[in-house]
């Protein structure tokens, strides 16, 4: 279709109202939290199948309470939300799902909490998701058998499910007769205690576990009535690692991202479209390479994020002449029967569904082939497999051989130039042996910032008030001195039964992760993980002028689960130690260390273990690094905006230099005194400013010259900052404008 007459369709095109859009509603999946290694099935190593799974944290961010009721007068009701999961590898340049489209979680009941980033929770009475409430569940309860049914019973555009006649009504194996239909549960426990470890969790064939290739693991919140303008938080995905088959050892890395799990894909650009406001969308992922031999390699991956009538094919535009090999297609089996043909003609390549293998939601197939035409813009076109309200296409723009000139931007290098990390933790995945037992650490104050070493701290006999915490709570115990710490002083500790301490109030989290950690107040974490403690098995308060100790005496885990006991003991001069005398392992994840908090960046982990005998240290002001971006693509004839994040409070002067030419590669600037730094552009002019906010933008105005279409511009900031750098400079990455249409 020509780009005016594609334009004047989607301007055309009804607006009518999501069917059952309840305004205001909007749950906000903000953290993939862990991923475990549940067990294998099937032929001998390596080509069986492993079964995973990972857990979530989520809120209602949204305006109004969300019905949650799972059943009533003994039948199943369907007002609750559920979550899917999928776990993808890139690997040899592809984004490739590895599990099948699955089972998602449905969830009997909200629990509420009063944590996370929706706060305030404004709970009350009946069976709601509160505004402003957090949910989380670890893999070791979204693991749980019971409450696992298959994707395709769920309609992911209303976010509606029929208990009649469902897999939980049904029974495995299944009942007959009347119970099979009747809305009652027949699957049972006795029948799921008789599962092995795989069943309907997220199922792995072997042969996809590839060393050295990356993993991405992806969680989704299926919402009934929730509207589309507000589901672009609805998922979270989190890098992983695997590896050490055929009893994988797996965990989650960095922190999570909002968004489809092919934003994570390197190199690759990203877009997606809905069957307007009659069914849901697909997100298209593509990578350009090449040009070899004159042929340029485009691979897509797409991924249907919650279109119910599912696609049947796939095309791309073409431009006229152009010479296309190597055609291919991967789906989620290892059934060559069912997969997608595809075709060449004079303007488009078609791959199109065999049989009944449709591209349904929680889904990302794959396509790729070669052509002599380079990358432009073009509209991907998408079949709808099943009949159904709305368009027969889906249109997702994006980059095709269509030989038609765009605008683009990327970012190359990176924001670690002078980076100076203010936090560290270790995190322990559930049921992985924390190796820290009979070991201490201590955190010295020196010049405003935390230095770690492993020195012999006696733990101190229990004594002091018991606090007589039950599962969740938390309270403030005063201090007779002030407490300094980095980035400030105490007179309190507000104390979790979580198994962490703040200088100022953390609403209680009871499973850590790296983004719980480093927003909100600062936070000691000495074994971070949901205890509920009772009677003596508590945590107790021993304060005096010399000291206070904090000790977590054989406290249970929730659920009756083994004890620990630690101790973390806070002195006049800043000197914090930790002492593990003993810590059990956890169906949940573990964490330990410190955070400034205030939302740094991630500063990846810390094996605790090897880094504290030789000792390591923090900086008394942390610096993420400079970030550039600019606020949209360098169409001829707008104006964008460089936007520079990331400025040090009390940066004098700094410059925004251009160029028309990239370094390529890039300049390494370590000899000049600047470490870790890159020089992105040649001969650049520059923008100077002095005394720079925490962040800013500078305009920059695109001519509308035709002559310019395809020119490249490049730009990279610098700032002053003595300290970061021997030199005293630090560097952004680099902001590459490609000018176009």
């Amino acid at each position: 279709m020509p780009r005016r007459s594609l334009a004047v369709a989607l301007i055309a095109a009804p607006v009518l109202a999501q069917s059952n859009a309840v305004s205001g509603l909007d749950i906000l999946m903000y953290d993939m939290t862990d991923l475990a290694y549940y067990g294998r099935q099937g032929a001998a190593y390596p080509n069986g199948e492993a079964g995973f799974m990972v857990g979530h944290s989520w809120c209602n961010a949204g305006s109004v309470n969300l019905p949650w009721v799972s059943q009533s007068g003994g039948l199943m009701v369907d007002q609750y939300p559920r979550i899917a999961f999928l776990l993808a590898r890139e690997s040899g340049g592809r984004m490739v799902q590895v599990t099948s489209q699955g089972h998602s979680k449905h969830s009997p009941t909200a629990y509420n909490f009063q944590t996370g980033p929706c706060l305030p929770c404004n709970s009350g009475g009946g069976s709601f998701f509160f505004t402003g409430c957090s949910d989380t569940y670890g893999s070791g309860i979204n693991s749980g058998q019971y409450v696992l049914g298959p994707n395709h019973e769920i309609n992911p555009w209303l976010g509606t499910w029929n208990p009649v006649g469902s897999y939980f009504d049904r029974g495995d194996p299944a009942v007959v007769g009347p119970a099979a239909v009747d809305g009652a549960r027949s699957l049972t426990s006795a029948q799921v205690a008789a599962f092995n470890a795989v069943k309907n969790r997220m199922v792995v064939r072997e042969g996809e576990l590839l060393a050295g290739a990356a993993y991405y693991a992806q969680v989704q919140a299926v919402v009934q009535g929730e509207p589309l303008v507000e589901r672009g938080n609805n998922i979270a995905n989190r890098a992983c690692t695997i590896s050490g088959g055929p009893n994988w050892i797996c965990s989650a890395q960095g922190s999570s991202m909002t968004g489809s799990v092919l934003t994570r894909w390197s190199g690759a650009t990203t877009s997606s479209n809905s069957n307007g406001t009659d069914d849901g969308q697909f997100v298209v992922g593509v990578k350009v390479t090449g040009p070899t031999n004159g042929l340029w390699h485009y691979e897509y991956a797409v991924h249907n994020v919650d279109n119910f009538r599912g696609g049947a094919s796939f095309k791309v535009p073409v431009a006229a002449g152009a010479t296309v090999s190597g055609l291919g297609f991967r789906d989620l089996d290892t059934d060559p029967l069912n997969d997608w043909t595809s075709s060449v003609s004079a303007n488009e390549i078609a791959f199109a569904m065999a049989g009944t293998n449709s591209l349904d939601w929680n889904t990302i197939y794959n396509f790729w082939f070669d052509c002599s035409i380079p990358p432009g813009a073009g509209a991907a076109v998408i079949e709808q497999a099943r009949p159904g309200t709305g368009g027969l296409t889906v249109q997702v723009l994006g980059t095709a051989p269509s030989g038609l000139s765009f605008a683009n931007k990327y970012s190359v290098g990176n924001s670690s130039c002078g980076v100076c990390r203010g936090s560290f933790y270790e995190l322990w995945t559930p049921s992985s042996t924390f190796d820290m037992g009979g070991r201490s650490m201590t955190l010295t104050l020196v010049n405003g910032a935390y230095s770690m070493s492993e020195t012999p701290v006696a733990f101190v006999p229990l004594a002091g008030q018991n606090l007589n915490f039950a599962f969740n709570q938390a309270t403030a115990v005063a201090l007779p001195f002030t407490l300094a710490y980095p980035g400030g002083t105490t007179n309190q500790l507000h104390v979790s039964a979580s198994g962490y301490v703040s200088p100022g109030f953390n609403a209680n989290q009871l499973v850590p992760s790296a983004s719980l950690l480093l927003s909100g107040q600062p936070r000691w974490a000495g074994v971070w993980a949901p205890f509920a403690p009772t009677g003596a098995n508590n945590v107790y308060a021993d304060v005096d002028a010399s000291r206070a100790i904090l000790t977590w005496n054989a406290v249970p885990l929730i659920g009756s689960g083994p004890a620990s006991t630690f101790q973390m003991q806070f002195f006049p001069n800043g000197t914090v130690h930790v002492v593990w005398q003993s810590v059990a392992s956890s169906a949940f994840s573990v964490m330990s260390g410190w955070s400034t908090g205030g939302g740094q960046a991630d500063p990846g982990e810390t094996d605790l273990s090897a880094a504290l005998p030789a000792g390591f240290s923090l900086c008394a002001a942390p610096f993420d690094g400079l970030v550039l971006g600019a606020s949209a693509n360098p169409v001829l004839g707008t104006t964008l905006q460089w936007q520079l994040g990331g400025i040090p409070a009390g940066t004098g002067v700094g410059a925004l230099f251009r160029s028309l030419t990239q370094a390529t590669p890039a300049i390494d600037l370590t000899s000049i005194g600047m470490p870790g730094c890159q020089a992105h552009v040649v001969l650049p002019d520059a923008t100077a400013f002095l005394a720079p906010p925490a962040s800013l933008q500078i305009a920059e105005t695109i001519p509308n010259v035709t002559a310019l279409v395809g020119v490249t511009l490049v730009g990279q900031a610098v700032t002053f900052n003595p300290g970061l750098t021997p030199l005293g400079f630090v560097a952004s990455n680099g902001m590459v404008l490609t000018l176009g249409l």
